[in-house]
């Protein structure tokens, strides 16, 4: 792991941890023509042609923090915490983690996904027993209080995934806002990102619970609050307002800002596959991104769109920055399956430009 002193910057990624195993759909290639076939097959059987690509170390927070780390070139100290094993931390997991962070801490085993990818998205087959063992009790059992507090203490960034999946974590959330006000941390010092990950098998009283603690999280971190497309419709349905199917710019940046005035955060994004939307206190923007046809990979695509998020506050951009960052971040992980970095995003922005931008990196 690395060294202590070694970056400016420091903080949390937390607090999922998957295996994934990857599975390209040969024939048909396409979700949309999976679906009706499937579908034709009901009630009876039905085969299909695939190719089993790997196995990967997987999850929200550990593809956030290697993006994370990536984007920097190892200039930067993550002590990410999640679920990488109960008694130990796997195999798998160190060889991913160990030289991307400054410590790992994990609560319990991995969960698994199976990921079915496509040409045009991909269908994501989750166990997820082992989501519920991440709760505030455990942090406390394996990190503590204090060992906490003294990261918290220096910690510019904390980013807080997957609330979607892990069913305990919102009061960790809650926790670690108010251990860092109690540090005499001033507020709005940290940034703060979250995401909900798919968040449809939550019941509506968990969103509301979670509607209700963002104005506290926002009173002491600079919070930004990320979406797919798809999430975002599904929040603006819980706000009684029906945004589906509505994928245009001017449909997006409408539901950044009609949920920015309904959830007590500073930032909403939401990210397409062809752009994002930033929503706050100065208004709303669209950037358009460069949208790759037929991505090399798509799991990971909005963890490096967020960790790019992330980043470009970090070094003080603004709403149009920081969404252009997510943008270049995602659009080449989809093209060559590996996290950019400022440099590369910086190459990639020239090439969009000139339209010389391939389909692979």
């Amino acid at each position: 792991m690395r060294q202590p002193g070694s970056a400016d910057l420091s903080g949390i990624c937390g607090f999922d941890g998957f295996i994934d195993t990857f599975i390209r759909l040969e024939q048909p290639a396409s979700m949309a023509e999976f679906g009706p076939k499937v579908t034709a097959a009901a009630g009876i059987a039905a085969s299909y042609s695939v190719r089993h690509l790997r196995d990967k170390f997987g999850g929200n927070g550990p593809l956030y923090a290697a993006g994370l780390n990536d984007i920097h070139e190892g200039r930067i100290e993550i002590t990410y915490i999640g679920a990488m094993g109960r008694e130990e931390i796997l195999p798998i997991y160190r060889e991913a983690l160990e030289s991307k962070t400054y410590k790992l801490y994990s609560l319990a085993d991995p969960a698994h996904s199976d990921c079915l990818e496509f040409t045009d998205g991909k269908v994501m087959l989750c166990d997820l027993g082992a989501c519920a063992e991440i709760t505030l009790e455990r942090l406390l059992e394996v990190v503590g209080e204090a060992a906490l507090g003294e990261v918290l203490a220096s910690a510019d960034f904390i980013a807080a995934v997957n609330w979607g999946k892990l069913v305990n974590v919102g009061s960790i959330w809650t926790y670690l806002a108010e251990l860092s006000k109690a540090l005499g941390r001033p507020a709005k010092q940290v940034h703060c990102f979250m995401d909900l990950a798919e968040f449809e098998g939550r019941a509506a009283a968990d969103v509301e619970e979670l509607i209700e603690s963002m104005p506290g999280i926002t009173a002491q971190f600079q919070t930004m609050l990320s979406f797919n497309l798809k999430e975002a419709w599904q929040m603006g349905t819980f706000f009684g307002e029906d945004f589906t199917g509505r994928k245009d710019a001017d449909s997006v940046a409408a539901l950044a800002s009609f949920l920015w005035e309904r959830i007590g955060v500073d930032r909403i994004i939401i990210h397409p596959n062809d752009g994002a939307a930033c929503a706050s206190e100065r208004g709303v923007v669209y950037v358009p991104g460069p949208f790759c046809k037929e991505p090399l990979i798509s799991t990971g695509a909005g963890d490096n769109f967020g960790a790019a998020c992330l980043a470009a506050a970090l070094h003080g951009l603004d709403d149009v920055g920081i969404i252009l960052a997510g943008n270049l971040a995602s659009g080449h992980f989809v093209r060559s399956g590996r996290s950019a970095s400022f440099q590369t995003m910086l190459e990639m922005t020239d090439a969009w430009a000139s339209g010389t931008l391939s389909e692979r990196l």
